[in-house]
């Protein structure tokens, strides 16, 4: 359960499943056997009462719609990394090579683990221009009510630019390959709409910067690293 951060997501959705498969087979086998025992004298049976067993089966498969739902959101958003509880750094920038004459600016971008350590593998160089860069991450929070689905929202890194303040060139911008994070009405129901935030920092050459986010603050700071 630790390892999954969708553990209470994936099992909401297999219960509601089951309750809204019993609604809806309790609901056809009483119609079954009423139709069955309806015209027999020797079969004491029970009449149908429609807006009863009509809203019972209404209600399961309402839940069986939203248990698809939350399967569905708990396996598109597995692999998105969970907002920390606590003021944390969750990536790394470090800038290469800062020509002004050419205005050429190359970047290195690491995401790092909960104890911080840079994970290598998913390293991504950017080379565009300008003398600041420009991160955008995604985050998404669960609606109110929803909450215990969790152990928290979920972020993820959207693109990597330069950035010119004089607006003079337009920098190159790197977008990161992302799995669609699903919109539908029932994910909607548990999840609102992904809030974009946007950082921008002034760089220099060999410098390195930490993305830090802060969920007391819902946003996203820059903090020069320190040098070893």
């Amino acid at each position: 359960m630790d390892g999954d951060p969708n553990f209470r997501l994936k099992a909401f959705a297999v219960l509601a499943c089951v309750l809204g498969v019993f609604l809806v087979v309790f609901v056809a086998q009483r119609a079954w056997y009423w139709l069955k025992s309806k015209r027999r004298e020797d079969v004491e049976t029970s009449n149908l009462a429609p807006i009863i067993d009509f809203g019972l089966l209404g209600l399961g498969c309402v839940v069986i719609w939203l248990a698809i739902e939350a399967l569905v959101l708990a396996v598109l958003t597995g692999d998105l990394p969970v907002q920390p509880d606590t003021r944390r750094k969750i990536a790394e920038i470090e800038v290469g090579k800062l020509d002004e004459q050419t205005d050429q600016l190359n970047l290195l971008f690491y995401p790092v683990d909960r104890a911080g350590r840079r994970m290598a593998e998913q390293r991504r160089p950017v080379l565009t221009s300008g003398d600041h860069f420009e991160l955008e991450v995604e985050t998404l929070q669960w609606r109110t009510g929803w909450n215990w689905l969790g152990r928290g929202g979920f972020y993820r890194f959207i693109g990597l630019a330069g950035h010119d303040p004089r607006g003079a060139t337009q920098p190159q911008r790197t977008e990161f390959e992302l799995r669609p994070v699903p919109r539908t009405v029932g994910a909607m129901v548990f999840m609102g709409a992904p809030q974009p935030t946007l950082v921008r920092q002034p760089c220099r050459q060999g410098d390195i910067y930490d993305i830090v986010f802060d969920p007391a603050k819902g946003r996203l700071e820059v903090e020069l690293h320190p040098r070893q």
